[in-house]
């Protein structure tokens, strides 16, 4: 595959390859950063390459998607994922790996049978893994099942982010008193066992702690002690090789020179010659310095030899060792330090346990004090996101605007849950998350006199798809969701709006991969990337085709989008031209 860097982009769309499926007997689509445009004429096939990147996020293969006459479709994506990306720790949650070049590969096929194969960068995963990791590679506008803004549980998240420094900070306090007071609420429980189950608890945990304190470990020993297992278990062949090493470079017992009497025969044969002649004086040089570097390596050798320990009852010590340390692995780690790690959980847990009666009243009074800090944070945290979103209102209210949905409402709700065995905000008792208080949930009123309702239950095609474009020029920089592929987001729209929308994709672009199939000529004249997706006949067959469009390639199918009667063909082009200077 042709891609090597990865751009400064979170992540992106590199290359789509579909084979066999719908009409499509084989396409290769490369995508770059910025706005890349998919155009053709209504029927051409652009809604099949999006139907095969839904299939790569996720969405369920069928064997109707095959095309006629094969056996099995497939789909490939190449995606490039930055380094500490939230796309690596779910890869890795699930048991994958990133791949080389920071890649990751999706593969999808679908046999005759209606049998699904997925994978990533060579791993068989589920369609449900897929799904997980799509939500992280791209938003499809124009299906809901691939829009991560049309996700209740996304938007606080939207939120925060939006409200900037400030707000993540109290988030992360809010965060910080939340797991502390599960951290004491924990301890507490512990300590309110019976006194007959603490006690056999105890019991248990100090045999344990017994066992692995008599072992006296030390961190990295298995490690070290392996390979001094290995030395102990050579030191007969180490001794000779060794040996045999140092009599070749002094030579045999009995009289054979070595390499160190060679060369030294060697120097004493070239003093007569330099005596006449002194062209060989950088071989005695040479010669004196490999004499030299011989003679150290022959002590080095003679000492390392010298220092080998040959005593079988080093190495049954040895042995012995590494049998007790592989004991307490079987019981309490993997390796020396998980055991230590072990140990010192188990050593709080023992100080927990054997803490007086007192102790816990003086635990009760921390958890108080924490339920009341955490309650005065989380209520900061409120009035930072109700600020941060009249804020997000009226910056959604002014995209709505230019995109000609000026009449649209657009909310954002929060809602929340007494409980009174939660925190003090105000006056009232709350349950609270490790966010906080909040359920937060973006709203909208396409219509007048329609009452704002959840993203997720308003109107489909290019409606939703604006109203997805004004979230996500607002928001874009504050989503990991590397690709935005937009689709139908100019059904019904054209003139000043359609450039309006044109100018927010390629702004996008900035900070994000947009992909946007259109039929308006005043989006696809910004593309950085543009394709015409047309539909051919060969060999009495019809198949849809993906042509990369460069120069005067795009002028024709700009001019083509425009439209017009024949006798104002040049016309058109010659619009073309404009637009695509201007643009």
């Amino acid at each position: 595959m042709p891609f090597k860097a990865v751009w400064w982009w979170i992540w992106m769309l590199l290359e789509l390859h579909i084979k066999d499926y719908a009409l499509v007997d084989e396409a290769v689509l490369e995508f770059g950063p910025g706005l890349n445009v998919l155009t053709g004429e209504t029927g051409a096939g652009k809604s099949i390459i999006i139907g095969a990147v839904t299939l790569l996020l996720g969405g369920r293969g069928a064997s109707l998607h095959i095309r006629t006459g094969c056996d099995e479709a497939s789909v490939h994506g190449v995606f490039a994922v930055a380094q500490g990306a939230s796309l690596i720790r779910s890869l890795t949650a699930l048991g994958l790996e990133l791949g080389d070049d920071n890649t990751v590969v999706i593969s999808c096929s679908i046999s005759s049978s209606g049998r699904s194969q997925r994978r990533v960068n060579g791993r068989p995963v589920t369609q449900a893994m897929l799904a997980d990791i799509g939500e992280y590679l791209v938003d499809i506008h124009g299906q809901h099942e691939h829009q991560a803004l049309l996700r209740q549980q996304r938007h606080i998240e939207y939120l925060d982010n939006f409200s900037g420094e400030e707000g993540l900070e109290v988030k992360e306090q809010v965060n910080a008193y939340y797991r502390r007071l599960n951290q004491l609420e924990a301890g507490l429980t512990e300590l309110r066992l019976s006194e007959q189950e603490r006690e056999r608890r105890l019991d248990f945990l100090q045999f344990q702690s017994e066992e692995i304190d008599a072992a006296n470990l030390v961190p990295g020993e298995d490690l070290s002690l392996a390979k001094e297992h290995d030395v102990l278990a050579s030191a007969g062949e180490l001794y000779d090789r060794a040996s045999l090493a140092h009599a070749l470079l002094h030579g045999e017992d009995h009289g054979t020179p070595g390499v160190i009497d060679r060369l030294a025969a060697t120097l004493e044969e070239l003093e007569p010659v330099l005596r006449i002649d002194d062209t060989l004086r950088d071989s005695k040089e040479l010669l004196q310095t490999a004499l030299a570097a011989c003679e150290e390596a022959s002590r080095e050798i003679r000492v390392y030899r010298d220092g080998i320990d040959r005593d079988p009852r080093l190495l049954a010590e040895t042995e012995a060792r590494l049998a007790a340390i592989q004991g307490l692995k079987r019981k309490y780690g993997d390796t020396v330090d998980e055991i230590l790690n072990y140990r010192q959980e188990i050593g709080d847990e023992i100080t927990m346990l054997e803490l007086s009666v007192r102790e816990l009243a003086v635990i009760e009074k921390d958890i108080a004090k924490t339920r009341l800090d955490l309650g005065r944070v989380s209520e900061k945290l409120r009035s930072v996101r109700m600020h941060a979103a009249q804020k997000l209102r009226r910056r959604v209210s002014s995209e709505l605007e230019e995109l000609a949905m000026g009449s649209s409402v657009f909310e954002v709700d929060f809602r929340e849950k007494e409980d009174p065995k939660g925190v003090p905000v105000g006056e009232k008792m709350l349950a609270v998350k490790a966010d906080g208080v909040d359920t937060v949930e973006f709203l909208l009123s396409a219509n007048p006199g329609e009452p704002p309702k959840p993203l997720a239950r308003i109107a489909s095609g290019g409606e939703i798809s604006r109203i997805m474009l004004a979230l996500k020029s607002i928001l874009a920089s504050v989503d990991e969701v590397g690709t935005l592929i937009f689709d139908e987001i100019d059904a019904g729209i054209g003139g000043r709006t359609g450039t309006v929308i044109g100018e927010k994709l390629a702004a996008i672009g900035k900070v994000r991969q947009v992909i946007c199939v259109t039929h308006l000529p005043q989006i696809a004249c910004m593309a950085d990337v543009h394709y015409s997706i047309g539909k051919e006949v060969k060999d009495g067959r019809a198949r849809t085709v993906a042509t990369k469009l460069r120069d005067s390639d795009r002028v024709r199918e700009i001019a083509r989008m425009l439209g017009g009667h024949p006798e104002l063909s040049a016309t058109s082009m010659k619009h073309a031209k404009e637009m695509l200077k201007i643009g």
